[in-house]
């Protein structure tokens, strides 16, 4: 039985998405990198961003739409609804450009069960105004990914699951450190899992995304094996 588990950090700027195919025995046989990148410099232009290569890191582009204009569907001119709306399309064309890939990494490995992991987003306890609008647009974002996952197992005939831990969660499952800082996550990817190999440039581009879904993808692979300790029955 073969399985996906594909960790998911989710980004409007910088999407990070770790997938590793595991065997029937829960042995690693293939991991890509993905970025999901904004292109913030040419949305009303033919030009496209062009990003540092990063080697073992497949990056895609996306901008906002053309078709869809935020300043056609406002019906005043407020800062607050305008705002609004720029979130929502660009949540809607970021998580198209996920789901898209998504799906081709589903038709190319043929799974038959996939563990997707997202981190759960917490609200500050003293949220400022850009805070709270930046936790709301990703929650947005990670709502419509989540019902699309759901759509694209039934597409498949694939048997999903969902695992949303916090932060604090899943940076004590990595490192054994809920408040461990962009830096120590890396030290631990390097230390403990080889990250110079699998990620050999390190030190190019913003890589702290591609970090985070590693080790969502670890929270996956960790979590789904304790449940499958709870299935064996003992032999009395």
């Amino acid at each position: 039985m073969k399985k996906l588990i594909i960790g998911l950090d989710l980004s409007f700027n910088s999407t990070g998405i770790c997938v590793t195919l595991f065997n029937e025995n829960n042995v690693a046989q293939k991991m890509e990198f993905y970025k999901i990148l904004f292109d913030s410099e040419h949305n009303i232009t033919s030009k496209q961003y062009t990003p540092h290569e990063i080697k073992n890191v497949n990056q895609i582009i996306y901008k906002m739409p053309t078709n869809i204009l935020v300043d056609d569907l406002l019906l005043t001119e407020q800062k607050n609804d305008k705002e609004q709306l720029q979130s929502t399309l660009k949540a809607m064309i970021c998580s198209k450009k996920i789901v898209a890939l998504l799906n081709k990494i589903i038709i190319k490995y043929k799974p038959d069960t996939i563990i997707y992991s997202f981190e759960n987003y917490i609200m500050p306890a003293f949220a400022g105004k850009n805070q709270l609008k930046t936790v709301s647009g990703l929650i947005t974002l990670q709502g419509l990914i989540r019902e699309k996952v759901i759509m694209l197992s039934k597409t498949h005939n694939t048997h999903i699951k969902l695992t949303c831990p916090t932060p604090s969660a899943n940076k004590n499952n990595f490192t054994s450190d809920g408040k461990a800082d962009k830096q120590k996550m890396i030290d631990t990817f390097i230390k403990h899992y080889d990250g110079n190999k699998l990620l050999p440039n390190l030190s190019v581009g913003k890589i702290d995304d591609l970090i985070d879904a590693f080790s969502l993808m670890v929270w996956g692979y960790s979590h789904y094996l304790k449940q499958k300790e709870k299935e064996i029955i003992p032999i009395i």
